[in-house]
């Protein structure tokens, strides 16, 4: 069923040719009357009586009759194409063709006493310019003027020219004839010409003039409107009536059609958009759907009142086309025309639109879009109506809201899932579709995330790449590690992918999901060195890094912002490149961030059978460790420090002696159950504090020891033999152990005489004071005087007297000379060695700073005058990029390293900013680590 079977479109709205919408008052002088204006009978059964032409011909009726005194200047104002050709033309054929023109008017119930003897001329100006109006209308009615005259014929000429008849002048386009007048003084000659022939119609029946103009606030309307005259302004025609010329020019019976025989027809539209939008006034809606019927009334609206406010369709003339040929899409098919049916792949729809997109860039890239998503039921007619709606508003106006949308998409059989899966599907992948303020519209700018959302769709179609860049961001940019790191692909393709990494280095298997059991016991069933293979898997019980939707999504989202940004980069379009990299930078961020949210877990093998049954697997969980470094980390002091690899050992020791340490410590290595050695020292470090703890016995070329820590190199310890302990175990050279100074000697009077000692340690503070004698040899009273240093580097002197040691040597103290002292004193003072202490190598700099803390907390108040750190690390596996680069310069990639450091600092310093020092040491995790530092115990002040 169709609006076809009430409504008869005309043949020529079907026809290829279309509707002619432009009338032209030129076209009445076609001789062949082949143009639609100069066949009275055909123009004027096309025409509509709106209530601007009704008020025309009645007013005009009453001028003819003379029942009124109705002005002889007709005035008809608008914009191009808003009826008042149509107008003139009907005025021409009502005057020039009375007996088709009464059949028309005895039609509409209208009447017109029209003047036998009239004489009609009608001109339009811009296909025939003039410069002397009055010529030329005496020539086209044949009336002749006597006399001369030396500007244009005066009232008096143009009555006796006229005589008994009735002139009629219609001119269209009045205010572009006068405009192309170059000459101001003819321009205004034929403007006062065309308000004497006004005036003289007043005053006289024989003249009546209509003219039509744009704006009568520009010349000659500006003169005109003072004239008294019956002004018609085209703007002000009523929606209703704007829809009834086009109903009535498009479809031939539209006179005689009954809206009721459609009633069921719109009732059951507006049943269906009621149930989508409860909030949708029905009632108020159905008159204005009877009115407007089969066109939804808001399409008539865009079409009829918001294009022409966008300069568009040139009003009624390109309206009229352009409805037409939505009929000739739809009659067959359709029960009503909806926004939803100017599809944008018509080529004649796209065409038209241009009118209000210049150079079609809007259209195009929103026909591109409908294309994309052409597999979405409802995309056409979504684009349709928005592309419209896009079109005829702007600002607030712009676009169309969901409501407006349903009205002009959903239609009765329509499902309104379609709806808003397309709806929301132009939201994400239509690069042009933009949503503001709950108004949907097209624009130039492009929608950056929904291309890269729409490219997403198809750019991995079997997941293989989403897949592989989820593995690389794991490892490259969570993890961080590569070089000795794989993720877990089926336990036969990680033991080969393991078989090729670096045995003498923790190798690491990232399960992208919880493993089964027998996907564990078949990935550690015979592989080399199992014991340095950490098995990592998510802590999130629900986590799967290649099952999990959101990733795989967020992963095919950056494959397409990388293609995209590499486009836009050959292309030259940095804004552009920018945003995508903005978008891919974004989606990497979901991912690592989900990945660090499903934390790690260590799988810790405590047993492992023959067959997953017999195997006991306890999760270890990590904290927040997240990157190697901090699983190590976590490892190393929380699962295995030392403490457990010498209980280990101590619990083993008849089954490693008589074997060499590098033995042992390979077994370590490749037994799954035993601890796992996390650096290269792990099992040394044990086996050496064995030793020295007389638990064990280490036997080498250089010596055999126990009760020591053994003064052997770690290649040494690998090579020596463990055994009982030694019987007398070698001592090792000790430092000697620095004796606490004596108490401070209470220093006697210094008589005013040079060559006076005095010894201090680095450090000490006292006061020095000059005694005199008289010549009695009576000891004067003490007196503070001002002394100066020979190397204050050495000694230091206050003003008041006041020594301060600061390392050792020697230094002349000479007091300057004072009332009582006749000539200068000196004393020798001599500083001597500062107290040491020693702190043996620590697994770190954490612990060295623990071990300073105590030795200097037995040494309370004691000033530290210098410290040397030492670190040395034997040949290590490291990715020479992951190092500072002032440590390894331009080099990059895997390499090993070795180090051997020594950092001294001078200056008085107190324990807490020792233990600041120990902080700021370089972290090597391998690194062991020692100190030395001077101290002085401060002497008492006298």
């Amino acid at each position: 069923m169709s609006y076809a079977q009430y409504l008869t479109p005309r043949p020529e709205v079907l026809s290829d040719d279309g509707v002619e919408g432009i009338i032209d008052l030129r076209n009445l002088g076609d001789r062949r009357h082949r143009k639609l204006e100069s066949k009275p009978e055909a123009f004027l059964s096309l025409t509509y009586p709106t209530a601007d032409i009704k008020r025309v011909v009645n007013r005009l009726n009453d001028r003819f009759a003379q029942r009124s005194s109705t002005p002889a200047l007709f005035l008809f104002e608008g914009l191009k194409g808003s009826g008042k050709s149509h107008l003139l033309v009907l005025i021409y054929h009502l005057l020039k063709h009375s007996s088709d023109g009464g059949r028309w008017l005895s039609r509409h119930g209208l009447s017109l006493s029209s003047p036998t003897n009239a004489v009609v001329v009608a001109h339009k100006y811009t296909d025939h310019p003039l410069m002397r109006l009055w010529d030329f209308i005496f020539s086209e009615a044949g009336l002749s003027v006597r006399g001369r005259y030396e500007v244009y014929p005066d009232d008096r000429q143009v009555l006796e020219a006229v005589g008994d008849r009735h002139l009629v002048v219609i001119l269209d386009e009045l205010e572009q004839g006068i405009r192309m007048i170059s000459d101001d003084a003819l321009r205004r000659q034929n403007i006062a010409f065309l308000q004497m022939l006004s005036e003289l119609g007043n005053r006289s029946p024989q003249v009546t003039i209509f003219a039509g103009i744009y704006d009568a606030g520009q010349e000659p309307g500006a003169t005109l409107v003072r004239v008294p005259n019956v002004r018609v302004q085209f703007a002000r025609s009523t929606p209703a009536d704007k829809a009834r010329v086009v109903l009535h020019r498009l479809f031939q019976n539209f006179l005689t059609f009954n809206p009721t025989a459609v009633a069921g027809t719109i009732d059951s539209l507006l049943n269906t958009w009621r149930r989508f939008v409860p909030t949708f006034d029905s009632e108020g809606f159905r008159s204005r759907m009877r009115e407007c019927y089969p066109f939804q009334p808001e399409l008539l609206t865009l079409i009829l009142e918001r294009v022409p406010q966008r300069g568009g369709f040139q009003n009624i003339r390109g309206s009229l086309g352009f409805l037409a040929h939505l009929v000739r899409a739809t009659h067959e098919s359709e029960d009503v025309i909806t926004a939803g049916h100017a599809t944008l792949r018509d080529l004649e729809t796209a065409m038209r639109l241009q009118d209000l997109d210049p150079g079609g860039d809007l259209i195009n890239r929103a026909k591109s879009n409908v294309e994309e998503l052409a597999r979405y039921p409802l995309s056409e007619r979504i684009a349709a109506a928005t592309m419209l709606y896009t079109l005829v508003g702007e600002g607030r106006t712009r676009g169309a809201n969901r409501e407006e949308l349903i009205r002009h998409v959903i239609l009765p059989g329509a499902d309104i899932n379609d709806f808003e899966q397309t709806l929301l599907a132009f939201r994400k992948y239509a690069s042009h579709f933009h949503a503001a303020q709950d108004q949907f519209f097209f624009d130039m700018e492009e929608n950056a995330d929904a291309k890269v959302e729409f490219r997403s769709l198809t750019i991995d179609p079997d997941g293989s790449k989403s897949k592989a860049l989820l593995r690389a961001i794991w490892t490259t940019e969570v993890f961080r590690e590569t070089e000795s790191t794989v993720v877990f692909a089926g336990a036969e393709d990680t033991k080969a992918a393991l078989d090729t990494l670096r045995k003498d280095r923790l190798r690491v298997v990232l399960a992208p999901r919880l493993l089964a059991p027998d996907e564990r016991h078949d990935l550690y069933h015979g592989l080399s060195v199992r014991n340095q293979v950490l098995l990592l898997e998510p802590r999130a019980r629900d986590f799967n890094l290649e099952q999990n939707a959101d990733l795989s999504k967020w992963a095919q989202r950056c494959l397409a912002a990388k293609e995209l940004r590499d486009q836009a980069e050959r292309a030259g379009d940095n804004a552009r490149r920018d945003e995508y990299d903005r978008i891919g930078r974004e989606d990497r961020r979901y991912i690592t961030d989900a990945i660090r949210r499903a934390g790690l877990q260590y799988m810790r093998f405590e047993a492992f059978g023959a067959s997953p049954a017999g195997d006991r697997v306890e999760p270890e969980n990590l904290g927040n460790a997240i990157t190697k470094e901090q699983v190590v980390d976590a490892l190393s002091q929380q699962l295995f420090p030392a403490m457990v690899f010498q209980e280990h050992l101590a619990g083993r020791l008849e089954q490693v002696k008589s074997r060499l340490v590098r033995d042992v410590d390979k077994e370590y290595r490749e037994t799954l159950t035993f601890p796992v050695p996390t650096s290269v020292q792990s099992v040394t470090r044990a086996i050496r504090e064995l030793c020295r703890l007389g638990r064990i016995g280490l036997y080498h070329a250089g010596g055999n020891y126990s009760h020591v820590n053994p003064p052997l190199s770690e290649s040494e310890v690998m090579d020596a033999r463990l055994g009982d302990p030694v019987g007398t175990a070698p001592q090792l050279p000790q430092p000697p152990q620095p004796q606490p100074p004596p108490p401070p000697a209470e220093l006697a009077r210094l008589e005013v005489q040079p060559g006076g000692a005095l010894t201090l340690n680095p450090g000490d503070t006292r006061r020095l004071t000059a005694v005199g004698y008289d010549d009695n040899g009576k000891a004067l009273p003490s007196v503070n005087v001002a002394w100066r240093s020979s190397n204050p580097s050495i000694v230091s002197v206050s003003a008041d007297g006041v020594l301060l040691a600061d390392r050792e040597g020697q230094a002349e103290i000479t007091a300057l000379a004072g009332e009582i002292i006749s000539n200068s004193v000196g004393i020798t003072v001599s500083v001597g060695p500062a107290e040491q202490i020693s702190i043996p190598w620590k697994p770190s700099k954490g612990a060295l700073r623990q071990e300073i803390a105590v030795r200097l907390a037995q040494a309370e108040g004691a000033k530290i005058t210098s410290i040397r750190f030492q670190f040395f690390q034997t040949d290590q596996e490291v990715d020479l990029s992951s190092l500072p680069a002032g440590l390894r310069g331009g080099l990059s990639g895997p390499g090993t390293l070795t180090l051997d450091v020594t950092i001294a600092k001078r200056g008085k310093m107190t324990k807490g900013q020792v233990e600041q020092l120990c902080e700021q040491l370089p972290d090597f995790r391998s690194a062991q680590y020692s100190a030395r530092l001077e101290i002085v115990r401060a002497c008492p002040q006298e």
